[in-house]
């Protein structure tokens, strides 16, 4: 279920709110949504992959 951890379903929350301001033309309160959004995404890839340097000390 890799597909449905927390900060994907948070990061989708996010963006449908702030998609739902920019179609009500209010760009400003979109900003922090659509920012949040990007920041659950991308903490979720890292959780998701690690930090990258798994095999680095070996």
């Amino acid at each position: 279920m890799n597909s449905l951890n927390p900060y994907r379903l948070g990061a989708i929350g996010l963006a449908v709110i702030a998609v739902i301001f920019l179609f009500t033309r209010q760009m400003l309160w979109a900003l922090p949504f659509g920012g949040g959004a990007l920041v659950l995404y991308f903490l979720g890839m890292s959780q998701v992959h690690g930090d990258g340097d798994d095999d680095a000390r070996r």
